[in-house]
């Protein structure tokens, strides 16, 4: 009997130690496309092209975008379209550097969601400077693709600094 309850204890434990891997792999899948669209987004982000920024974004009138302080709310594409256009005059094209230093990330059916922590290095008037940024989104799967639904993004320091007006 002693022997019977050492070996049921042992298969336990053994698959105990074994089925977070199975979870991991089932996420691991989501984590590469919410990383695939994060770098997406951030390629074109760094090239300032809009468009390229925008094909992030799910199609849907009430996409958000959303920053740290008041009157970063951005609600629709205009809206969002006009902050990027504001956040390519902040920085040279083609110098941002991203390193992401954790990521999160949780699906159920069609949604998934993810925060991410990422040090940004950029060009701004001839010098390179460095931020931390939090970023959390909600995607939507749309024709086997991942798109925001939101996205927001906090920095800390960012409420001194001015910040462009939403609509």
């Amino acid at each position: 009997m002693r022997l019977r309850t050492s070996v049921i204890v042992t298969v336990l434990v053994c698959l105990g130690m074994v089925m977070p891997c199975f979870a991991q792999k089932g996420q691991s899948k989501l984590d590469a496309d919410v990383r695939a669209l994060l770098e997406q987004h951030d390629k074109a982000l760094n090239a300032q092209d809009l468009k390229g920024v925008m094909d992030t974004y799910a199609s849907d009138p009430n996409i958000v975008l959303m920053g740290t302080g008041p009157g970063e709310a951005y609600v629709g594409e205009e809206a969002i379209g006009s902050a990027y256009n504001q956040f390519f005059t902040r920085f040279k094209a083609n110098t941002l550097n991203f390193k992401y230093d954790w990521i999160s990330v949780g699906s159920k059916d069609n949604v998934a969601w993810f925060a991410v922590t990422v040090t940004v290095q950029a060009m701004v008037d001839k010098e390179k400077r460095e931020r931390a940024f939090n970023i959390s989104g909600t995607l939507e799967k749309m024709k086997g693709e991942w798109r925001f639904l939101g996205m927001h993004f906090s920095r800390l320091g960012a409420e001194n600094h001015a910040s462009p007006q939403s609509n």
